[in-house]
């Protein structure tokens, strides 16, 4: 786990502020840490060697999927916004898949997909559908 200030639950994202006050700040940075930028699955009755469980640790991972179990939340990453357009595009043209880079990076899928999908949008070498207006 990154080493951090003291934080309150309050100052997590909201997503997390529930998390935070029934089962500890500590559990809610741990996410944090290990599923940042992601939406995950909570099961209702995991096995031992569930992801949540195996990451979290039994006891803290059976108490949060007592807690959530059967619904989905998103992991916010909770880093310092940064401009990833180039390399987001780089790992793109190198092979990796939208899943892959916003785990490389940190950022959420969503995230992802959008910056690839304004980087193609203005692409200078692509022709304008309609003419530029010059006739």
């Amino acid at each position: 786990m990154t080493r951090r200030p003291p934080v309150s639950p309050e100052s997590l994202p909201a997503s997390l502020v529930d998390v935070a006050e029934a089962l500890g700040v500590d559990v809610a940075l741990a996410l944090m840490d290990l599923y940042g930028g992601q939406d995950i699955q909570i099961p209702r009755r995991p096995r031992a060697d569930h992801p949540v469980i195996k990451a979290l640790g039994a006891e803290v991972g059976y108490a949060l999927c007592h807690y959530l179990g059967g619904g989905r939340i998103y992991v916010p990453h909770g880093r310092q916004r940064r401009s990833a357009r180039r390399d987001v595009l780089t790992l793109q043209a190198a092979g990796r898949t939208r899943r892959e880079i916003a785990i490389l990076l940190g950022f959420s899928e969503r995230h992802i997909r959008r910056m690839a999908n304004q980087a193609a949008s203005a692409d200078p070498a692509q022709l304008p559908l309609w003419g530029t207006g010059e006739d």
